[in-house]
């Protein structure tokens, strides 16, 4: 007997979106063949069991799915440049059992998975804005302290903070985590993820669902160690640098504040 796949999906999606779509939600760019529904319980057990559980399903028909290398463009600025990008779909309506074919933008796609309202397709509709990406939010972390302080073990006077954009569809930050993780381990961190509204900050766009904020606090060591520990988690030098000079900035990765 073949064992049952478990799945797991990305929250805040009024949708089902199992993680392994990290890479299409990252660059907003659903592509032919791909296939998604409304509930979760599509996925457990056989169709027989699910469907009775599923009010709509898309499946996609263009743009073709992609070959060859990955762009090298910031993250960001792929999704952007993809979000009014045509995508073509089937839409069926399981309770009616009827299937239509829809043309609209990317946008609109992750804004119907994102907020579950079918009218979000529509062209007459108003046209969804970007949210707000996780290097967005980077310049009010220091907005969030006071927020996060209340998610860590108790704080105490000489203990340091490190906020940081966090995107689990996002390959780069995903290994920025990882790396900070591993480096302040060595101080016993305690590490949490916060919601950018749980944090108190606030977007007139909306936050993209996948966006939050890791928090690590460090109660036994100095500041400086911290500092130091971070650069070597994050600090990439330039190859072929011509220049002895340093141009590692913290704050190009997160907000680090003592309490």
């Amino acid at each position: 007997m073949s064992k049952k796949q478990v799945y797991e999906f990305f929250d805040g999606f009024s949708w089902a979106v199992p993680t392994a779509f990290a890479e299409t939600l990252a660059a907003c760019r659903f592509e032919q063949g791909d296939v998604l529904y409304d509930t979760r319980r599509a996925y457990e057990g056989t169709w027989g069991q699910a469907r009775p559980h599923v009010s709509h399903s898309i499946q996609v028909k263009l743009p073709l799915r992609r070959t060859g290398t990955k762009s090298e463009k910031a993250e960001e600025s792929i999704f952007t440049d993809n979000w009014n990008m045509t995508v073509e779909f089937n839409l069926t309506d399981h309770r009616a059992g009827k299937t239509r074919a829809i043309t609209t933008t990317q946008g609109r796609l992750y804004t119907l998975l994102w907020k579950g309202d079918l009218s979000s397709i529509v062209a007459k509709s108003p046209s969804p804005t970007v949210p707000t990406l996780p290097m967005d939010i980077l310049r009010d972390l220091p907005k969030a302290l006071d927020h996060v302080r209340g998610r860590l073990p108790e704080v105490s006077n000489g203990g340091v903070i490190f906020l940081m954009p966090f995107d689990l569809t996002r390959q780069l930050l995903r290994s920025k985590f990882r790396k900070v993780e591993a480096e302040l381990a060595q101080f016993e961190a305690d590490m949490c993820l916060v919601s950018p509204s749980d944090a108190g900050l606030e977007s007139e766009k909306g936050f993209a669902p996948t966006v939050s904020i890791a928090c690590f606090m460090v109660q036994s060591a100095p500041v400086n160690d911290v500092e130091k520990a971070l650069k070597q988690a994050l600090y990439m030098p330039a190859k072929n640098k011509k220049t002895a000079v340093e141009r590692f900035r913290l704050g190009a990765h997160g907000h680090l504040a003592t309490v």
